[in-house]
């Protein structure tokens, strides 16, 4: 999505601009229909409901940050790719992606976080087989109220992927940010 805005002005303003308002929106105005569209087609408390329902939120910011590294200098590159006889489809595996890959990398990243802490999609579209372990973490309340030393270990090793994955990825989280912010 965020090439198609930068190279080809694919909707033009109108479509970015309802991209942006999407973000806009509480997230709880998009559960009834999210549930109402799942139950009928199936995909309530399943796996693939839960991936499609995380994309409805990530993906519209996600595709809005990414925008500005398809818009750089990569555009010359890739006319000089085609002048020298590579298709449009090469052109872009060859040189647009990885011109972008800090910017990709740093969007996955926030995409992973966004999905891996999101609890108002999982509560209502997840079951006993598809529960994300941020209802995990809630359910862990019994009937004598909270018992706080399980919970905080779960919250501990719940963090941990997303710690022992910055590490590995700060210097293009870093430099992916940065370019957004200044083009």
């Amino acid at each position: 999505m965020a090439y198609a805005f930068a190279r080809f002005n694919t909707g033009g303003a109108f479509l970015r601009l309802g991209v942006l308002a999407s973000q806009m929106l509480p997230p709880i105005i998009l559960v009834l229909p999210l549930f109402t569209l799942f139950f009928s087609t199936g995909l309530m408390q399943t796996h693939m409901g839960l991936i499609l329902s995380h994309l409805t939120i990530s993906l519209p910011f996600l595709s809005w940050m990414l925008v500005s590294f398809f818009e750089g200098d990569s555009a010359n590159l890739e006319e000089a790719a085609r002048i020298d006889g590579a298709t449009r489809w090469q052109a872009f595996i060859k040189i647009a992606v990885p011109v972008a890959a800090p910017g990709i990398l740093a969007a996955g990243l926030l995409g992973f976080i966004l999905s891996w802490n999101e609890f108002l999609f999982a509560l209502v579209l997840s079951g006993a087989s598809s529960q994300t372990l941020p209802i995990g973490l809630a359910s862990m309340e019994t009937h004598a109220g909270v018992e706080i030393a399980p919970l905080a270990a779960a919250t501990v090793v719940s963090l941990l992927p997303i710690f022992a994955l910055l590490p590995f990825l700060r210097k293009y989280l870093i430099k992916g940010l940065s370019l957004g912010a200044l083009k």
